[in-house]
């Protein structure tokens, strides 16, 4: 013994090798233990670390693939919700960052589900716009149908109506029956005596029955008569001014006489004349004598003097 403290005492390396040896052996041990049993373990981690995310990925890929073709769909609509999607894309975005980091997993499927939930607002969102859309525009059809319908409908009651106002118009003028003209001379007691003989007649006389028309407003009515004195077409007239003139459709007409009877819608009698002037004589042949009112050709009779 010693013998044996003294020869350590001489050689005090010999320690420092044992202990260096047993740290060696110790590291070895650690070393192997890593190698063989350890780095499995931390294998399979990181696999399915890798798979988790590769998970995430996808179902965030498939959202927004799904949230894009849903837009597509929708054409304009989607654009009333510009406001949503935009929020959809910043949490996307922020979901995705968070792959990138390989941030705790949970903390990214609680964030895809709430950005699920909010696709799926979105979705819910949109449909009802589109129902509603489609409802605005089957009224509008309906109200376009219905105006288009009522225009016809209105054309076909104002054509009725144009129809039936120019079968009035046309029913609503004055007409005349038995239009007789002749000369006549005046006794000494005032009695008329038609004649034929142009050196007898004194008066160039027209008499008709101006016919009943319940179409007509009742009230005054100007009637005139022409007279064209034969061989020169000349109207006999009391003046040349305006003054003895009247207008049918559109013409201003020199008139031989004028009366104005008081029309109550009942047949009436009428009667003008034109008193040949002293010391005149009527020229033989035929006369042409025209009767009117202010908007209408009542007829024409004839005066044959020898």
């Amino acid at each position: 013994m010693e013998t044996t403290t003294k020869e350590n005492e001489k050689n005090p390396l010999k320690k420092w090798v044992v202990i260096l040896g047993a740290l060696c052996a110790v590291l070895l041990c650690t070393t192997l233990y890593f190698a063989f049993f350890a780095k499995p373990t931390m294998n399979r981690e990181y696999v399915q670390l890798e798979t988790s995310n590769e998970n995430l990925q996808s179902e965030l890929n498939s959202l927004l693939a799904e949230h894009e073709k849903i837009k597509n769909e929708y054409g304009d609509l989607s654009e009333l919700l510009s406001e949503k999607d935009s929020t959809i894309m910043a949490n996307a975005a922020e979901i995705q960052k968070l792959i990138a980091s390989q941030a705790d997993y949970n903390k990214i499927k609680r964030q895809l589900q709430r950005l699920q939930n909010i696709a799926q607002e979105y979705v819910t969102e949109i449909d009802q716009l589109y129902t509603e859309n489609q409802a605005l525009k089957e009224e509008n059809t309906q109200v376009k149908e219905t105006l288009a319908q009522t225009r016809v409908e209105k054309a076909e009651l104002q054509r009725h109506k144009d129809s039936l106002n120019t079968r009035i118009s046309g029913a609503a003028v004055f007409k005349a029956y038995n239009i007789k003209s002749g000369a006549v001379y005046r006794k000494a007691k005032g009695t008329e005596v038609e004649t034929e003989k142009a050196s007898r007649a004194e008066v160039l006389k027209t008499t008709f029955t101006l016919a009943e028309n319940p179409l007509i407003a009742a009230g005054p009515v100007n009637i005139y008569c022409r007279i064209a004195v034969p061989g020169t077409g000349r109207v006999l007239t009391p003046g040349t001014g305006d003054a003895y003139t009247f207008i049918n459709d559109g013409q201003r007409l020199q008139y031989s006489a004028k009366t104005t009877v008081n029309y109550d819608n009942k047949a009436q009698n009428v009667s003008l004349a034109w008193n040949i002037r002293e010391n005149d004589k009527a020229v033989k042949g035929k006369y042409v004598v025209q009767v009117f009112t202010d908007n209408a050709y009542l007829g024409e009779s004839f005066i044959v003097l020898k």
